[in-house]
């Protein structure tokens, strides 16, 4: 039988479209724990469960809920809307299907900037050559994994944007199971 809540959605947000929040937001499973996290938004997130005053970084948002998540698996994605909650259900089903200690969301991006892409791309290489294996998307923000194993990085994992890269990173060097 599930633990309950079996997952914890984090959601770290800043300035994010208030409408954008409450579609993603809607007919969330009962048995997740969903925690949005405001990162020193200009007007404070009337969905927030946690807020910082001011804006720590997206790594700052994830280490904070770390601390009081209920749920041993934990699930994060970006609050701009290019991730729905259907998303995590449909990553975590693969999560447990193929018993992975972390799961990282693919987003097929249609309209970015040539710079943008090209960045991408040389880091998604870069990153997939030092960890020995492909790594499809790097920066998304749709991740599931285990909260005991993020709490054992959690000391030497930066406080901005790359704190889920460099976690993915660090647990595909270590031998864990990603994909």
């Amino acid at each position: 039988m599930l633990q309950k809540p079996f997952l914890s959605v984090v959601i770290p947000v800043k300035d994010e479209n208030e409408a954008t929040l409450k579609r993603i937001l809607k007919g969330a499973p009962k048995e997740w724990e969903i925690i949005v996290v405001d990162d020193g938004s200009k007007t404070p997130c009337p969905f927030a469960t946690a807020r910082h005053e001011k804006n720590l970084g997206y790594g700052a948002s994830l280490k904070t809920v770390l601390w009081f998540a209920k749920a041993p698996i934990i699930a994060t994605m970006d609050g701009d809307g290019q991730h729905t909650l259907h998303d995590v259900s449909r990553l975590f089903d693969f999560v447990r299907y193929l018993d992975l200690d972390m799961g990282v969301g693919d987003r097929r991006l249609k309209e970015t900037s040539f710079k943008r892409w090209a960045g991408r791309k040389a880091l998604k290489w870069a990153a997939s050559f030092f960890a020995l294996r492909w790594i499809g998307d790097l920066n998304s923000g749709l991740r599931i994994f285990r909260k005991k194993t993020a709490m054992g990085y959690e000391p030497i994992l930066c406080n901005g944007f790359s704190y889920t890269t460099s976690l993915t990173l660090l647990m595909l060097l270590d031998g864990y199971k990603v994909d």
